[in-house]
C-alpha cells in the first residue's frame, strides 16, 4: 500500500467520523457503506490481502482488545466463553458445511472449507455499541471472549482443512493433535514473552520506551509464534491479557499506564477505520450479482448456525455454573444477533490460492465479503434497536436522577477542593474565596441529603451503591498492593497472592 493510499484512507475516516457523529450511525458500518459507494464509482482503488490483515491490522486489534480485558470477569464467565469458542465454532462450522454440501452442491471439503471461513466472530461494531450505550459488563466480556478466543480457533481449523484438500486428508485424531500444538504453542509464547515484558517494565520509567515495546510484543509475539508454526492470534491475545491485567497494575506508573491505553486506542481506531473500510472498497458488486442464490443461502446458513449455537449451548452452560453466573434469555439474545463476520473471515479466504477461490459456480471470496457486508450493515443497524427492546441499554428515570445527583456531588467536591488550593496559593481573595467555598458547600450538603434519601428509599439504588462502593475500596486497596511492590516494600509473590484475594472479593461483590 502506498504512501498516498494510506494518506487517501485517512481522508476517507475522517469524514465517515464527522458524518457518523452527527448522523449517528456507528462508525464502523458507516466505514463499510463509504467504501462501497467508493467502490461504485471507482473513486479509490486499494485493495485487501491476507498479509494486510494478518500482519498489520490484526496484531493490534487483538492486542488493544486484550488490553482491557479483566481477567476476573473472563474467569467468571469461562465457562459460557469456552462453550462458545470452541463447541460454538466447531458446531458453525460443521452446520454451514452441511447446507453448502447440500443446499449449493459443493464437495465436502469445499463445504467444510466454507465453513471455517465464517466461524469466527468479529463484534467490533457491536462492542464499541455496547460500551457507548452502557451495556452489561459481563454481556461484553462474553461476547469480546468469544470472538478473540474462536479467532484463533478458526483458523487453526482453516489451516487443517487446507492441509486436508492439498494432501492426503487428516484424520480426527491428527485433527485434533495438530489443533492442540498450534493453540497451546501459541498460548505458550505469549505467556512467556508477555511475561518477560512484564518484568522488564518493572525496571524502566519512562513512558515513551514503554509503550514502544508493548508495540513489539504486540507484533513480535505473532509473528514469532506464527515462525515457529504455533497460533499468533492466541500467542498475541494471552501476551496482551499478562500486559493489561499485570503489567498496567504492577508494573508501569499511572502516567505510564494513561500513555499506553491512550496509544493502543488511538492504534486500533486507526486499523479498525482502515480494514472496515477497505471490506467495502474490495466487494466486487458485478460478481454479487452472479452469486445472489449462493449468497443468500449463506447467510441464512450463518444465522441459523448460530442460533442453534447459542440457544444450545449456553442453557447447558448455565447447568453447570452457579447461579450468579448464569447467562440471562436477554443476553443470548444479544449474542446471537451479535456474532458478527469480520476480519477474520475476509483474510481467511483472501489467503486461498485462486484455484480454491471458485467451485461449481460458487465464488468464496464474493460470498463471504458479502456474508460480512450483511452481518455488519444489517445486523450492526439493527443491534441498537434489539438492545433497548430487550432493556439492556439505557437508565430508568430514578437511576439517571441518582447518577444525575452523584455527578453534582463529584462536581461541587471538586470546585471545594480547587478553591483550597487557590486559597493555599494566594491567586485569589480570602474574604471572596471563604464567601465561595461556603456557598458550595451548602450546596453540597443539600444534593448529599436528597443522594442519601434516594439510596434509602429505593432498594435497588441502595444495593447498587454496595455494590459501587464495595468495587472502589477494593480496587483502591489493589493500585496500593501495586504501589507497594513498585516501592519494594513487599515481594511480587506476596502481591500476586493479595491481588488473587481481592479480585475474588470484586468478582463476587
Amino acid at each position: 500500500m502506498e504512501a498516498t493510499s494510506l494518506v487517501e484512507l485517512g481522508l476517507v475516516a475522517c469524514a465517515v467520523a464527522l458524518g457518523t457523529y452527527f448522523f449517528r450511525v456507528p462508525y464502523t458500518i458507516g466505514l463499510v457503506l463509504a467504501g462501497l459507494a467508493l467502490s461504485f464509482f471507482h473513486a479509490l482503488e486499494i485493495h485487501l490481502s491476507k498479509e494486510l490483515i494478518l500482519l498489520l491490522f490484526l496484531p493490534p486489534l487483538l492486542f488493544e482488545g486484550a488490553l482491557h480485558m479483566e481477567l476476573g470477569q473472563l474467569r467468571r464467565y469461562a465457562t459460557p466463553v469456552g462453550f462458545l469458542a470452541l463447541a460454538g465454532t466447531l458446531i458453525t462450522a460443521l452446520l454451514i458445511a452441511a447446507g453448502a454440501h447440500y443446499g449449493l452442491g459443493l464437495p465436502w471439503s469445499f463445504a467444510l472449507l466454507l465453513g471455517v471461513i465464517l466461524s469466527p466472530t468479529d463484534p467490533v461494531s457491536v462492542l464499541a455499541m455496547f460500551k457507548q450505550y452502557g451495556a452489561p459488563k459481563g454481556l461484553q466480556t462474553v461476547l469480546e471472549g468469544e470472538s478473540v478466543f474462536n479467532d484463533g480457533i478458526g483458523i487453526v481449523l482453516y489451516l487443517i482443512v487446507l492441509q486436508g484438500i492439498a494432501g492426503p486428508p487428516v484424520g480426527l485424531g491428527e485433527g485434533v493433535l495438530e489443533f492442540l500444538k498450534v493453540a497451546l504453542g501459541g498460548a505458550a509464547v505469549g505467556f512467556a514473552l508477555g511475561y518477560l515484558v512484564h518484568r522488564l517494565l518493572g525496571q524502566i520509567n519512562d513512558h515513551l520506551t514503554e509503550v514502544m515495546i508493548s508495540v513489539v510484543l504486540a507484533f513480535g509475539s505473532y509473528i514469532l509464534a506464527e515462525n515457529l508454526h504455533f497460533s499468533g492470534v492466541v500467542s498475541t491475545v494471552v501476551a496482551g491479557l499478562i500486559i493489561g491485567n499485570y503489567g498496567t497494575v504492577f508494573s508501569m506508573s499511572p502516567t505510564t499506564r494513561l500513555s499506553l491505553l491512550n496509544f493502543w486506542a488511538v492504534v486500533a481506531f486507526l486499523a479498525n477505520s482502515a480494514v472496515f473500510l477497505l471490506i467495502g472498497l474490495d466487494f466486487d458488486l458485478a460478481r454479487a450479482g452472479g452469486n445472489a442464490v449462493a449468497i443468500g443461502v449463506t447467510v441464512l446458513l450463518v444465522l441459523l448456525a448460530r442460533t442453534l449455537a447459542v440457544y444450545s449451548l449456553l442453557p447447558l452452560s448455565n447447568r453447570l455454573v452457579r447461579p450468579s453466573r448464569r447467562i440471562p434469555w436477554a443476553w443470548m439474545h444479544a449474542i446471537n444477533w451479535g456474532g458478527l463476520r469480520g476480519t477474520i473471515p475476509i483474510a481467511l479466504v483472501l489467503g486461498l490460492e485462486p484455484g480454491l477461490r471458485q467451485v461449481g459456480g460458487v465464488h468464496l471470496t464474493t460470498v463471504v465479503f458479502a456474508v460480512a457486508l450483511f452481518s455488519l450493515v444489517v445486523q450492526g443497524l439493527s443491534m441498537k434497536p434489539l438492545l433497548q427492546r430487550l432493556g439492556l441499554i439505557g437508565v430508568s428515570a430514578e437511576r439517571l436522577e441518582y447518577e444525575t445527583q452523584l455527578a453534582r456531588t463529584i462536581a461541587l467536591g471538586a470546585a471545594l477542593e480547587e478553591a483550597r488550593q487557590l486559597e493555599q496559593r494566594g491567586e485569589a481573595s480570602p474574604e471572596l474565596l471563604e464567601a465561595t467555598r461556603q456557598r458550595l458547600a451548602e450546596e453540597r450538603e443539600a444534593v448529599l441529603r436528597d443522594l442519601d434519601q434516594a439510596v434509602h428509599s429505593r432498594e435497588s439504588l441502595r444495593d447498587h451503591e454496595a455494590l459501587r462502593l464495595q468495587r472502589h475500596l477494593g480496587l483502591t486497596q489493589r493500585a496500593a498492593v501495586a504501589d507497594a511492590l513498585r516501592r519494594g516494600l513487599i515481594s511480587e509473590e506476596a502481591a500476586a497472592t493479595l491481588s488473587e484475594e481481592l479480585d475474588a472479593q470484586l468478582e463476587e461483590g
